[in-house]
Order: structure tokens, then sequence, then C-alpha cells
């Protein structure tokens, strides 16, 4: 055995470390003091007689070794959890941790889990809403609901990804809006105001707009920019203004009449759901029964596609 391998809570701990570019959070993560954690950096440093770290600000940046090493570290590592998650296998009771959007977790996951408690009351399902793509490796999240315009983009081996839906973007506002703005046409959306996602750069208004045919390089449009679609929700509820909106995520309230489509022309884009998580959990059997759920869920709340 390489002598080297003595050297494995080192290792780990560079591992963690390195991910976060920080002490402090590694020593969270690993449950020891920040202190320890400089001792062990210091130990492998003089161990390779190489640096691994170079500090900026409040960053601990890679150093050109600390690289190399750090991506054989991560791929290792990710292979014993691997190797782990195949011989043990946990029970069907249990809790799943699933990240989403903030906007899917606010305006669809959330109102709708307590069926799945009802349905499935001995899995908990724990929420961390993000606008991130959160790693699946680090075993803090069990599932990720992603939504992509290509399934391609999502290939990993590691991960298993599976497409269980579609639907597409409409633009809406509160029927009150609607009928104040008299917006009737696309054209008719010029003139009043949008509520725009920051950093959105496919599902925009732009592309809407060019989509239709309407040339907008000589308008200024009014929008206004919000960094999450929840907060665009609030907004066009309030009669602030029109969003566009993924239909599954504003169809109980295209139900219940709060807000309308005002314009029957959907967005170019259309987002394709997709379900991913580790090839060999070892919650497969809850995480088989959350993906079956959601599918059926979702699937009768589609209200729009087309």
């Amino acid at each position: 055995m390489d002598k080297r391998l003595r050297w494995l809570n080192n290792l780990l701990c560079f591992e963690v470390a390195a991910r976060h570019q920080s002490y402090s959070k590694a020593a969270e993560e690993l449950y020891i003091s920040q202190a320890a954690v400089s001792q062990q950096m210091r130990q492998l440093e003089s161990n390779l007689g190489v640096s691994l770290f170079r500090r900026q600000a409040r960053k601990m940046l890679l150093t050109g070794p600390g690289r190399t090493l750090f991506a054989s570290c991560e791929k290792g590592f990710s292979e014993i959890v691997n190797g782990l998650n195949q011989v043990h296998e946990e029970p069907l009771e249990g809790s799943l941790t699933v990240t989403s959007t903030q906007a899917f977790c606010a305006l669809w996951l959330m109102p709708n889990l307590f069926e799945f408690f009802n349905e499935y009351p001995n899995i908990n399902i724990n929420i961390q809403a993000s606008n991130r793509i959160e790693s699946l490796h680090n075993g803090d999240i069990d599932i990720a609901i992603r939504f992509y315009n290509s399934t391609t983009a999502l290939q990993d081996d590691s991960l298993i990804t599976e497409r269980f839906g579609e639907n597409g973007v409409v633009p809406a506002c509160s029927p009150e809006f609607q009928t104040q703005m008299q917006l009737h046409s696309v054209k008719d959306l010029l003139g009043t105001r949008l509520l725009a996602l920051a950093g959105e750069e496919r599902a925009n208004w732009e592309a809407y707009f060019e989509h239709s045919k309407i040339n907008i390089s000589n308008k200024k449009l009014r929008k206004t920019v919000v960094s999450s679609s929840d907060l665009a929700l609030s907004a066009a509820l309030a009669g602030h203004g029109v969003m566009l909106a993924s239909d599954i995520m504003i169809g109980q309230y295209l139900k219940s009449g709060q807000l309308v489509v005002p314009v029957d022309i959907p967005h170019p884009i259309r987002w394709k759901s997709h379900f991913v998580y580790l090839k060999n959990s070892p919650k497969q059997k809850r995480i088989a029964h959350f993906c079956n759920w959601l599918t059926k869920k979702m699937a009768e709340h589609e209200v729009l596609q087309t």
C-alpha cells in the first residue's frame, strides 16, 4: 500500500477546504475547529513539499498543484461514495432533500407537497430552494428538479437524468390590469409595464417580441427587473404589470381567475422538466416514490400545454 494513503484524513480535509475555498466553511462541514483545518493543511503541504492554497481576501484559492490534487481527490472520494451506495441501500422510510428553483419550490412544490405526505407519511421531504445549479455529489441533496430546453445539457455519467414533462411560457397579468391597459395583442404589450427576470437570457421579453416579428430595436421597453419569478408573480397579482411565466407555475392562479393570459401567443421557449439524482444513491426506493408522485401530479396541473 502506498504510504501516502496514511494522509487520508488530511486529503479529505483538503477536498472540503478546496471545494469551499474557505477553512472556516470546511471546519463547519467537518465539525472541527478552523485551527484544526489549518493544521491539517500545513501538515499536508509539508508532506508534499508544495503550497496548495494562496490567500486572496477572504478566500483560499488553489495553486496549480492544489488544483491538480483537488481534481483527483474530488474524483476519488466520489468513487468511494458510489461504491458505498452500491452496497448500502436505505429503507423506504426516511428523508429526501430536494432542490429546485426558488419559483418552482414556492409556487408549485410547497403548495402541493402536503398531498405527498398524505400518501407517504413515512417519507419526509426537505426543500432547498436555489437558483444555482447545486451539486449532488456532496451528499446534502438527493434529487434536483431542473428545467432546460434540452436534455443533453444535463448529461453526466454519474447521474441519472429523467425527463418527466414539458411546459410552455406565456404572458400573464391580473384581469383588472388587462382591462385597464386594453391588452389584446402583442403590440399592446409594448406600451405597458413588463415584469422581467434578472439574468434570463432565453425566456425573456426581447425573444418574445422577436418571435412575434415585432422590431423593438428603436423602442425602449418599460421593464421592471426582479430577481425571482415569485416576485414577478406578486407584482402581476397586484395588477402592476405583465410577467412571462411557466404555465405550470401559474396554473392555480389561472384556474382561480386571479391571472389571465392577455395575449394567446406563447413564448417560443418550452421548458423540459427533469429529475436528476445520483446513479448509485442508497435512497433509490424513496426517490422512485417521490418521482412517480411528482410526475403524476404535474401531469394533472398542466393546463396550458400546446
